[in-house]
């Protein structure tokens, strides 16, 4: 086999103009970007030549030629949520997700899809939605990852029993290969086959060296290729000695792009599961769980997953599960899932009733409400998410993480594996398919030593002669990658590995198709994250990033796991929008992470290049919730603008915005012309100038001030508590009326309102990186709160941006008045805290008559602050209201992101991806209901629908409607 030439990275400027000069479509070759594609969810880090985003088949053939001429590597990559490093490499890496993601043809009468390989999972299921039929393989990544790389490594997930693994569905496929031809592999009879193998060129000589392969190495595959539920690792050399048939694309599955790239995929699809219910079976110790496996198994049921101690620990703990974990009882030290379909809701019960009704574990639960069922494997699919959620550099590894064995035989296996970690001093995170014998197991190791490194070097060899000894398989779902194909050698000896040579030299005779997979190159571990010998540049940040343990791990929080790019929730409103890698929390932290640990220049840190990636962040916070890790990006961009703008300087636009409450305090004594001014076409064009949209309109100020107007304001005698109602810029200067329906709102239940002076939170000065303004406000803001909060009086805001400023970011400038954090409520939030203490007297309860239909869009910091849940509390105590939750993530207004001039197009592209059709669709009757200043604005301006604050609905129709 021709190896790459090595000096291809010293003709990185010669081939990049080769790729500039040719249609390959968009072409990247900066550092940043070779920064971004570096890393996927494995432990490992390689910075490639570049990057390209080819849009159709004819830029890819392009590609493949410049790449054969130059000898430069190509390495095929999805959603890169693969833990192995198989995307990962130092030629070209050739991203899928962006122009070649659509789904073909849906072929009902012969349940059949045709797709291209950066189709998402989830995606697909959506359009067979309505079809009543789905793919069966439903991995734990399905909202981001792709089908090309579910076929790469053969995926399977939770369901493995009932539906398999990829190449039990792959029906063809389109290969593209090094020589530039493009073949279609499909199903074939044997005598097909034979004939097959009489073709001139390239195709004629695959079938022939298919065959050749079959015919001599038939005994060593039948000895080597253990008959377990799930093998991944090598190649699928058993598929060639089936007796009745032969398909190429099943070779294919699992061969991690080594081969070639696919280009197209064709698909068995099957029916949707009609009804599933769940029995719990927990356990006091984590061997007898494994011993259960295979008398479970005779229950035949779709699926049985396992989650240990750890994963409920710290499930419980992550923001990501908060609400979700209801139905979780106990501390088990292990958990088994066991899942049952049927064709109604009584087949189901009593499938799970025969098993309820036994002696297994401690104990056996019923889950049969469809939100609980959905919940379990919620947890469930965090559980690798989870484990790399502790902030600490002590990590949950992967590097034993997919080991499969004979379910009969994974009760003693499991006992000698974990005591060789006891051997060991480590811990480890175990969950995975315990029916299928594949289990994920994350040891707790530091790879900044050199001396775990080397043990965790140590533990694979002990680890790969145990799974040897009892007939598996070192992968049994994410395949070989960097992290286990040094180890195929001893999982299948000199004779099997030959053949895999043998084929790799047939489809890629010039070596370019991802090596190092599956044959390994080395039999080190090079390339770790991790490096022991980076340099670790030290930053010094204004915010104190001390929770996070410190501004170098609140990056290295980012595991690469690449939740960050699904379609829903509110994480990454950008990604949702660009589809860009940059544009997601990955992106952003790899960036950083380049920075911090010394491989890119730490000018970088100040750079346009950086600007550019991190600019789309809107600071939703949605990272800070929704990523298992908890990776605050919002923190970490305002401590970058601050830091790029002490370099470069502070635009007048930045100030302007920074100090929205102080330029509406001066411009307030002239609102009458100011209000004038903005409606005129000439004040438009000014806007322009000053880098805002002219199709926006600036917020009129109010008649009068919300805090003038409580001054004067007379309020009931007797009220048995006091509050203090937080008056927000929004509140104070544009809409009064919001913090007047509040005020009455609380007099009504018993509350004295305490009016306090203007003061602003400094959320919009955070956002802009005016961070030592932002500390100087903040710190005088606590000083005038902390009379009240020592008190006991609790702090109510309307709106909820203001409130996790005090909440949250409050902590990355000052201790002071951290301890009262929970005397700090959103406006739903108190409510629905002041209904379960029941202190509220009167109570909400009125009988709407005729009915009112009301529909809730959640902000952002409110979602991730508090969640929805408090909202739902307050509008369920209202009679005879019928409420809807939004499926919406960012509105896209973001504060002042909205409105500047470069962002608009993009804002109003967040609006589009869910919140305006789903507006539009509201009918006209109903009431819209929005938190968030922001939020409001964006919906009139998208939509022309006027949204109301909770507030406001509730004072108008809990008094006006008896």
């Amino acid at each position: 086999m021709i190896t790459p030439q090595a000096n291809f990275m010293n003709r990185r400027e010669e081939i990049q103009k080769a790729l500039l000069s040719r249609s390959v479509g968009e072409v990247k070759f900066d550092p940043i970007s070779c920064a971004l594609y570096s890393v996927d969810a494995s432990i490992f880090e390689v910075k490639p030549l570049g990057v390209v985003i080819p849009r159709s088949l004819e830029e890819l053939v392009n590609l493949v030629n410049i790449a054969r001429e130059y000898q430069v590597p190509l390495i095929p990559r999805g959603a890169a949520t693969g833990i192995t490093g198989g995307c990962l490499g130092r030629g070209i890496i050739v991203d899928f997700s962006v122009g070649f993601n659509s789904l073909l043809e849906i072929d009902i009468p012969n349940r059949r899809v045709i797709c291209q390989p950066g189709l998402i999972q989830d995606h697909l299921n959506k359009a067979l939605e309505p079809y009543g039929y789905r793919l069966g393989p439903d991995t734990s990544t399905g909202n981001r990852a792709t089908i090309g790389g579910m076929v790469a490594n053969n995926a399977a997930g939770s369901r493995s029993l009932r539906f398999g693994m990829m190449a039990d569905h792959l029906q063809a496929v389109a290969l593209l290969l090094s020589t530039g031809k493009l073949i279609e592999f499909g199903p074939l009879t044997l005598e097909e086959w034979r004939q097959k193998r009489t073709l001139q060129g390239i195709e004629g000589y695959l079938y022939s060296e298919a065959w050749r392969l079959k015919e001599e190495y038939s005994q060593e595959i039948q000895t080597h290729f253990p008959p377990i539920p799930r093998r991944v690792s090598g190649y699928r050399l058993d598929s060639l000695l089936e007796t009745h048939a032969f398909n190429f694309s099943k070779l294919i599955a699992g061969s991690e792009g080594t081969l070639g790239i696919l280009t197209q995929i064709s698909l068995n699809i099957v029916p949707k599961i009609q009804h599933q219910g769940l029995c719990l079976i927990a356990f006091d110790d984590l061997n007898q769980a494994f011993e259960a496996v295979m008398p479970i198994l005779s229950y035949s049921p779709l699926a049985l997953e396992m989650i240990d101690d750890q994963i409920i620990r710290l499930g419980r703990e992550s923001p990501s599960l908060r609400g979700k974990l209801d139905w979780l009882v106990g501390e088990p030290k292990a958990l088994l899932i066991v899942e049952f379909d049927g064709a109604n809701k009584d087949e189901v019960l009593e499938k799970v009733q025969r098993l309820q009704n036994t002696s297994i574990g401690q104990s056996r639960r019923l889950i049969l409400d469809a939100n609980d069922i959905k919940n379990v494997w919620t947890l469930r699919k965090s559980g690798l998410g989870i484990l790399l959620s502790k902030r600490t550099y002590s990590r949950a590894v992967a590097f034993i993480e997919d080991l499969s064995i004979p379910p009969a035989q994974l009760a003693p296996f499991m006992k000698e594996f974990c005591a060789l970690l006891k051997q060991n001093n480590k811990q480890a995170g175990i969950y995975g398919h315990a029916g299928a014998g594949c289990m994920h197991i994350r040891p707790y190791m530091d790879l900044r030593e050199q001396s775990e490194i080397d043990l965790m070097r140590v533990m694979m060899q002990r680890v790969a002669e145990l799974i040897l000894h009892y007939g598996g398989a070192l992968s049994g779902e994410h395949g070989d990658g960097l992290i286990r194909s040094w180890l195929n050698p001893v999982l299948y000896g000199e004779t099997i590995m030959q053949a895999f040579r043998e084929l790799k030299q047939a489809f890629d005779p010039y070596g370019l198709m991802n090596p190092g997979k599956i044959i390994p190159i080395s039999d080190t571990l090079e390339h770790l994250r991790f490096d022991v010998s980076s340099n670790r540049a030290p930053f010094k940040t204004i915010q104190d990033f001390s929770a996070e343990g410190g501004f170098e791990l609140a990056v290295d929080l980012c595991n690469g796991n690449g939740l960050c790019r699904k379609q829903e929730g509110v994480m990454c409103p950008s990604f949702q929008v660009t589809g860009e890698e940059k544009d997601s929390t990955r992106g952003r932290a790899q960036a950083l992470r380049q920075i911090i640990h010394g491989q890119l220049p730490a000018e970088t840190m100040t750079s346009q290049s950086l600007y550019e990636v991190m600019d789309l962040c809107i600071s939703c916070k949605g990272c800070k919730t929704e990523c298992p890790s908890q990776v605050d990006m919002a923190k970490m961009k305002s401590e970058f603008l601050f830091h790029y703008q002490e370099a470069h300087g502070y635009s007048l636009r930045t100030r302007l915005f920074g100090s929205i409450g102080k330029l509406n305090r001066a411009l307030f004594p002239l609102k009458w012309i100011y209000n004038g001014l903005i409606q005129l076409k000439l004040f438009k064009m000014l806007q322009s100038l000053f880098g805002i949209s002219p199709f926006r309109k600036l917020p009129k100020l109010a008649p009068e001030k919300f805090t003038t107007w409580l001054n004067s304001y007379r309020q009931p005698e007797n009220m048995h508590s006091t509050l203090i109602l937080f008056p927000d810029t929004f509140t104070e200067f544009h809409e009064p009326q919001v913090g007047q329906a509040a005020v009455r709102l609380f007099n009504r239940i018993g509350y004295r309102v305490i009016g306090i002076p203007w003061s602003c939170c400094q959320r919009p000065a955070i956002s802009k990186g005016m961070l030592l303004e932002a500390k100087q406000g903040l710190t005088g803001l606590i000083e005038q709160l902390l009379p009240y909060l020592k008190k006991g009086i609790p702090l109510v805001g309307l709106e909820p941006s203001c409130i996790s400023t005090l909440r949250d970011d409050l902590n990355g400038f000052t201790e002071n008045g951290k301890e009262y954090s929970h005397l700090i409520y959103t406006f739903d939030e108190f409510l629905a805290d002041a209904m379960s203490k029941n202190t509220i007297t009167p109570t909400l309860k009125k009988n709407l008559s005729p009915p009112v239909e009301c529909y809730v869009h959640g902000h952002c910091h409110q979602k991730s602050l508090t969640g929805m849940k408090p909202t739902e509390t307050v509008l369920k105590a209202i009679s005879g209201l019928h409420y809807h939750l939004i499926e919406s993530g960012c509105c896209g207004m973001a504060g002042s992101f909205g409105y500047e001039k470069e962002h608009y197009a993009i804002s109003m592209q967040m609006g589009e991806h869910r919140l305006f059709p789903a507006i539009r669709n509201i009918p006209k009757e109903a009431i819209i209901v929005a938190n968030g200043f922001s939020c409001r604005n964006q919906i009139q301006d998208g939509t022309s629908r006027r949204a109301v604050h909770l507030a406001e609905f509730i004072e108008h129709w809990t008094t006006g409607h008896e």
